[in-house]
């Protein structure tokens, strides 16, 4: 990728990296690294870690904002807060999104519990979980990880990097009780899917995919 020039020298200016950070995770469509900020405005890590703070100051704790600046190990970005998912439905015509029980229990299991295999998600449930692991894949909210190695080499999963984004954790250590996934997956249900205009709700089916082994 060819390095752009920039027009200030925020090593320099740091009163100015503020808006110019707040821009770039704006623009951004993906979670922007810290690594990434530190590359593109050539300055300290500490200096970035101070603006993010100093923006999540503005936005997360003052309520004259519909936005928050939600900081995990996948990323920066900015979030619609959970409290305007009434507004932001009926601006854009959004369903609310629920995740059904068989999918939110798998993908309890699977965060408890990971890395784990589908034999050993059935095992727990006591039913097979072929229809909410494929719906939890094509979310993006699980991935494969890999192949145990046992008779057979089973696929094993484990939450993926947007498991962080949907439950706004910073990371793997935040997990809540499982009591509380239910409401987080509730709250975060904009987050989740955002301009999905479709009802996600799955049934369980017997008819196991080619994925699945």
């Amino acid at each position: 990728m060819t390095n752009r020039i920039l027009l200030n020298n925020y090593s320099n200016d740091l009163d100015s990296l503020v808006p110019a950070i707040e821009a770039v995770i704006f623009a951004s469509e993906e979670p922007v690294s810290l690594k990434k900020l530190t590359d593109l405005f050539k300055v300290k890590k500490d200096d970035v870690l101070k603006v993010i703070e100093s923006i999540k100051l503005e936005f997360n704790e003052k309520s004259n904002h519909g936005i928050y600046l939600s900081v995990n190990d996948n990323g920066i970005s900015f979030k619609t807060k959970p409290e305007y998912f009434d507004a932001i439905s009926g601006s854009l015509e959004i369903k609310p999104i629920k995740f059904t029980g068989p999918q939110l229990e798998t993908l309890s299991i699977i965060a408890y519990k990971q890395p784990v295999t589908k034999n050993e998600i059935d095992a727990v449930r006591g039913f097979d979980s072929s229809g909410t692991i494929k719906f939890l894949l094509e979310k993006n909210l699980i991935k494969v990880a890999g192949r145990k190695e046992i008779v057979g080499r089973p696929l094993i999963y484990k939450t993926g990097d947007y498991f962080l984004e949907v439950f706004n954790l910073k990371n793997l250590n935040d997990l809540p009780s499982v009591k509380e996934m239910d409401d987080l997956a509730n709250k975060s249900a904009l987050e989740a899917l955002n301009g999905s205009d479709r009802d996600l709700k799955t049934k369980e089916t017997d008819e196991e995919p080619a994925l699945f082994e």
